[in-house]
């Protein structure tokens, strides 16, 4: 028998060049994916940083369509850029030539986004009762011949504001031209300022104020009375006595997270005890009387009657709430209880149905009978 010896190749330089080839494109390839799954991923990234600086000011979803669109309308290097903290002055640049050079848009929206972006100092906190309470360098719309296009305050006097005429149509500029200034104030709403476009230079037009201010737009209304409210559950749980809490199945939802929370640990302390009863909820829900303390045109507080128990809450998703006003019309409109926080034993019914008509009607029924700017909590 003749035994075969295997010879290992001897390993030559060509061997290991090989080997590096094979390696080095492997490397370049991953790179070069890698940095095609960034570029695809970044503007994704940048779009949802921009997202979170506005939602984080309160931006509705209409003024945040209003952002969408200018976004799209950047390169990514500029989006990139900013999106980056210390160039929110730019990106108020940006968005303002954006908006003057698009006349497709809402321009009371973007009056709203522009002062919810970048106006959070003390001055944007106030009502405006008269020119003192403009700020130079804010952004309006000037309204007239039933348009409104982009300004912003030059500079001010106790009767004038000298106002940039930057993407104002010319005839908007004609002297004795009667108009309107819109201004925004995050937290209670828009402002019309009625007044007159006395002359053009060439630094911008000057407007003459008339002392007439109107509100108009975001603000909320309530109004102090007691209504009688009829609140029952929906949909109706006919012939449904009683309702057992399945403590497997304790369901989790966002707007009482903590206490359902609180009622596992609950149970789970009670079940090593053996106090089943400990945990029960309350019986299920029925309908109730309540009054009525604060009516808005979003939500209604009033004071949980003492037969209740104040865990009622947790057992009902949805409820319907019928109230009158006096002299007025009805409503009935489906809603959520919340506790009130800062005190025990008040509520609020919050609207989740309540269409843009509905809340207009009860927005004018309190604005007639003397209502002021809303503060439920």
């Amino acid at each position: 028998m003749i035994l075969q010896v295997w010879i290992f190749p001897k390993v030559t330089p060509m061997v290991f060049f090989w080997v590096f080839l094979i390696a080095l494109g492997m490397f370049a390839y991953f790179k070069v994916m890698n940095y095609l799954n960034q570029k695809q991923l970044n503007p994704m990234n940048h779009w949802l940083e921009l997202q979170r600086f506005a939602f984080a000011r309160k931006v509705n979803q209409a003024e945040m369509s209003l952002l969408k669109k200018f976004y799209d309308s950047l390169s990514e290097d500029l989006a990139e850029f900013y999106v980056q903290p210390e160039n929110r002055g730019k990106l108020r640049g940006a968005l303002f030539r954006f908006f003057v050079t698009v006349d497709s848009m809402p321009t009371e929206k973007e009056v709203n986004l522009f002062d919810k972006l970048f106006q959070s100092g003390p001055d944007f906190q106030k009502e405006i009762t008269s020119l003192h309470d403009l700020v130079v360098g804010e952004v309006c719309a000037l309204e007239a011949d039933g348009r409104e296009e982009l300004t912003y305050v030059l500079q001010k006097t106790d009767e004038y504001l000298l106002l940039s005429i930057k993407g104002l149509s010319k005839d908007l500029l004609e002297p004795g031209k009667e108009a309107g200034l819109y201004a925004f104030r995050p937290s209670s709403g828009g402002y019309l300022l009625k007044g007159v476009v006395t002359k053009q230079n060439k630094d911008g037009i000057v407007f003459k104020f008339n002392g007439t201010i109107e509100k108009k737009g975001e603000a909320h209304l309530m109004l102090t009375a007691n209504y009688s409210l009829l609140i029952s559950p929906w949909p109706p749980k006919e012939g449904l006595q009683s309702l057992e809490l399945d403590k497997n199945k304790v369901l989790l939802s966002e707007e009482n997270l903590d206490k359902q929370i609180e009622l596992l640990r609950k149970i789970a302390r009670e079940q090593k005890k053996n106090e089943s009863k400990a945990f029960d909820l309350p019986p299920s829900a029925d309908s109730f009387s309540a009054i009525s303390e604060r009516i808005s045109d979003r939500a209604i507080t009033f004071a949980l009657p003492e037969n209740l128990s104040p865990e009622i809450w947790k057992i009902q998703d949805l409820w319907t709430c019928e109230f009158s006003f006096l002299d007025g019309p009805t409503f009935s409109i489906k809603g959520k209880l919340f506790p009130v926080k800062q005190k025990s034993h008040m509520f609020l019914f919050r609207y989740v149905d309540a269409d843009e008509k509905i809340r207009h009607e009860i927005y004018e029924e309190i604005k007639k009978r003397g209502g002021v700017r809303e503060l439920l909590n």
